[in-house]
């Protein structure tokens, strides 16, 4: 089992196909096909459980974007940024103005409401307030999370390198923020602007940042501090872990379709303090050091591609784009397969292409010998 260290900046295949495999779990979650009646309550409500991809999502994220940039002392914040925006939001602006455009010949709303709606979805602000939490893209809320991750990364990283402390501070920071924020707004709710205590740890990165510094703690053990592994067959220890996060939250899953058990409170502790420390950091420690059959899977041709276009698959698997698309075929599994290969064609043919483009135009100028490096860090970008 090969445990070196891995070069500064190498790009990590199978941490590609993990993502791949984050999108199907979230997809299993939302569409899932494992009914009671047929598979038993058991198996259900595992599968019901699976919204633990988008933790996967998050713990990834801190770690793909600690990895890159904590080792740059003097961030180039113009290139950050450029980067981060070339990466999320071309895609999402739009499939997002296709999604209202849509709702809008098909009568879902006013026009004012639909404007509105709109233009917190397109600003991501939609996901700080209850109210328009699953307006547009319904799964597009876990992007605010993700942008103000992005926003916050960097202050984060020069407190993180000036001392290690700030790895557990800065959670407990910000959930402290989070909570005067929900208490501030109780006595006047505005459109469920941080409406509670549940929104805050299910859906605002205040509440979930825990899983994100879990990623960047991973990659600055690993660049600073060498990160050996300590013991062998960390990858199945991680494996495992999730599996019993899965088990333990199947288990406060409550008898309504719905009553997930990540919407308890001990569900909220399990999905963002313990799978992120127990299975999912493991797991990446992993993937990253240990020369597995599993990391050699996900490093694979096929999952690499999956989840270089696992982005557009997460964003067109469930709505508007996804209920068209069946009513014309008429077959679930048919359904899902022409998802992929839009999910791939949209990678291909504009994602992609524009993610290039987008850092040429608003990235500082690259020296030619910089340039081989961007292309390899292309996929390190979450």
């Amino acid at each position: 089992m090969n445990t070196s260290l891995p070069a500064p900046k190498q790009y990590f295949p199978a941490l590609t196909g993990l993502r791949a495999v984050a999108a199907l779990l979230v997809f299993v979650h939302h569409f899932n096909p494992f009914s009671a009646e047929k598979f038993g309550w058991t198996v259900h409500t595992l599968a019901a459980e699976l919204h633990i991809g988008v933790t996967i999502f998050f713990v990834l994220s801190g770690f793909l974007i600690g990895y890159r940039y904590l080792g740059q002392e003097r961030l180039n914040l113009r290139a950050y940024f450029a980067n981060r925006f070339a990466r999320i939001y071309p895609l999402y602006f739009l499939l997002t103005t296709a999604t209202f455009v849509l709702f809008y010949y098909l009568g879902r709303d006013t026009a004012d409401n639909l404007l509105e709606q709109y233009v917190l979805n397109i600003t991501f602000l939609r996901g700080l307030f209850q109210q328009y939490l699953y307006t547009g893209i319904a799964q597009g809320w876990s992007l605010t999370t993700e942008e103000m991750f992005y926003v916050s990364a960097p202050l984060a990283f020069w407190l993180v390198r000036r001392s290690a402390h700030w790895l557990w501070a800065l959670p407990l920071l910000l959930l402290a923020v989070g909570v005067a924020l929900v208490l501030a707004g109780r006595p006047q709710p505005w459109h469920g602007f941080f409406d509670s205590f549940d929104f805050l740890l299910q859906f605002v990165y205040l509440g979930r940042a825990a899983e994100f510094f879990t990623g960047v703690a991973l990659a600055w053990w690993l660049r600073q501090r060498g990160g050996q592994l300590p013991f062998r067959g960390l990858t199945y220890v991680g494996v495992s872990g999730m599996l019993a996060c899965v088990g333990m939250l199947s288990l406060l899953h409550g008898p309504e379709e719905y009553a997930f058990g990540v919407m308890t409170w001990p569900g909220m502790f399990i999905n963002n303090i313990v799978l992120p420390l127990v299975g999912i950091g493991p797991l990446l420690w992993g993937l990253v050091q240990e020369d597995t059959w599993l990391r050699r899977l996900l490093g694979s041709a096929p999952l690499v591609l999956l989840g270089k276009s696992s982005y557009a698959f997460y964003l067109i698997h469930m709505g508007v784009f996804q209920q068209l698309l069946y009513e014309k075929v008429g077959s679930q599994a048919l359904c899902v397969l022409l998802l992929y290969v839009t999910s791939i064609l949209l990678y291909w043919l504009l994602e992609e292409p524009l993610n290039r483009w987008l850092r040429r135009v608003l990235g500082p100028p690259t020296r030619p010998a910089e340039a081989a490096q961007k292309a390899a860090d292309v996929t390190i970008s979450a």
